[in-house]
């Protein structure tokens, strides 16, 4: 149960901390898209700023107005391509940045699961009969169980009551070992 808590808090902290990361990346692609799109602006007030000097009448430029325009134009268009070509990069790059997080978040996970299973492992793998009070248990059957109880301190008898009820669960060795932790107390 105890493990349960610790593994449900660092659940819920990564998952907060998750979301916190998911959070600021989505900041960070608006905060993109807004310097985006002031440049762009910026660049289309620059142009027309430009327009309106070549077509002032009497400007000493009005005569190579249309060439320049066009230069003009051709390069207000390649800052726009490269404008949005840098979004691109950014969005895939946070992309890439909320997708490595992910996985490293379930690879974290996953390691601190695998690290609250290990005394379950050990215990599957027979070295909990090394520690256990009554050696074989799992292979006993209940006339052999009670056979040994005797043996065993009011703290031994406890151990092997919440052992039983969480694996074999049999009524008749679990009455067994109350009535001896109750004649005890």
């Amino acid at each position: 149960m105890m493990d349960r808590n610790a593994s449900d808090r660092m659940d819920r902290g990564a998952e907060g901390a998750q979301a916190e990361w998911l959070s600021a990346m989505q900041s960070l692609a608006e905060q993109i898209y807004k310097q985006q799109q002031s440049s762009q602006q910026m660049i289309q007030e620059l142009i027309n700023t430009y327009m309106q000097l070549l077509n002032t009448p009497g400007s000493y430029l009005s005569g190579q107005a249309q060439q320049q325009q066009q230069t003009l134009q051709q390069t207000a268009q390649q800052w726009m391509e490269q404008a949005q070509q840098q979004q691109q990069t950014y969005q895939q790059q946070a992309q890439q940045q909320q997708q490595s997080f992910q996985q490293m978040t379930q690879e974290v996970l996953g390691n601190y699961s695998k690290l609250f299973n290990i005394p379950l492992s050990y215990a599957k793998e027979g070295l909990r009969d090394a520690q256990f009070p009554i050696e074989g248990y799992d292979e006993l059957n209940v006339e052999e169980v009670s056979g040994r109880l005797d043996a065993l301190s009011t703290e031994d008898l406890r151990e092997v009551r919440d052992y039983e009820e969480r694996t074999k669960n049999r009524e008749t060795v679990l009455e067994q070992l109350d009535r001896r932790i109750r004649s005890r107390s």
